[in-house]
């Protein structure tokens, strides 16, 4: 029976989180537990463990007076973050590449293609989530600063959050991960620094609004501006 219980709630929360990350369910919009049920034809015990789960992982949250919400990305913490991770990890990947031997590079191949296949799977989201950490993380240790591979990691995982509000199938992130391993394979460490950088700031464009322009003044205008990027 505990079984099935499971089985259920798991069904509801990936229903639900289909419908966060696809934006049928948009930032502000209120998950109600009794529609949800209703909706899905189940009791609401799984449906309120379900929300658990997304609230978690930063999905939704509860307000005053509105109950459950789908949560909004908090774009002044998305701007630092990702200046602090076009900074670090551009640093990880110059001291890197010079680094990486045939077995590192075949593993970032392995992974590459592990992420391809991963995305066209009925699992994509999540098979996704753990492979791009693998594929970026193989690389920055090779720089052999454990140091600097944990804040990285760190940063990551705080975007990761925000990116789960997002479809992995119609982001950029194949082809950047084509680009940043073919500047690795080519040993060229301008162009796999460069690549890095597109991949990081591109991630940050797919989370905001297509009109939003960069904090004048910010950590991220300055880091951008720094390094000469005209996506600010």
């Amino acid at each position: 029976m505990a079984g099935i219980h499971r089985r259920v709630a798991d069904e509801v929360f990936e229903r639900l989180h289909d419908r966060i990350v696809t934006g049928d369910l948009a930032p502000g919009d209120r998950v109600d537990p009794t529609q949800v049920a209703e909706s899905l034809g189940v009791s609401r015990t799984p449906v309120r463990e379900a929300i658990l789960r997304l609230d978690a992982l930063g999905l939704v949250e509860r307000l005053p007076y509105r109950g459950v919400v789908v949560t909004a990305i908090d774009l002044a913490a998305a701007q630092e973050v990702t200046a602090l991770r076009v900074e670090l990890e551009t640093l990880a990947a110059r001291a890197a590449v010079p680094r990486l031997d045939a077995a590192t590079l075949g593993e970032m191949c392995r992974l590459h293609d592990a992420l391809v296949a991963a995305v066209a799977g009925p699992d994509a989201q999540h098979a996704f989530r753990a492979l791009n950490r693998e594929f970026h993380l193989t690389l920055y240790r090779a720089a052999g600063s454990p140091a600097l591979e944990r804040i990285v990691a760190d940063l990551a995982d705080r975007a990761e959050r925000m990116r789960l509000h997002f479809d992995v199938r119609r982001g950029r992130a194949l082809a950047d991960h084509a680009a940043i391993l073919e500047a690795c394979v080519a040993g060229d460490v301008e162009a796999a620094v460069a690549a890095t950088r597109e991949h990081v700031v591109g991630t940050f464009r797919m989370m905001v609004p297509d009109d939003f322009e960069v904090t004048p003044g910010s950590v991220l205008d300055v880091v951008l501006r720094d390094a000469g990027a005209d996506d600010r």
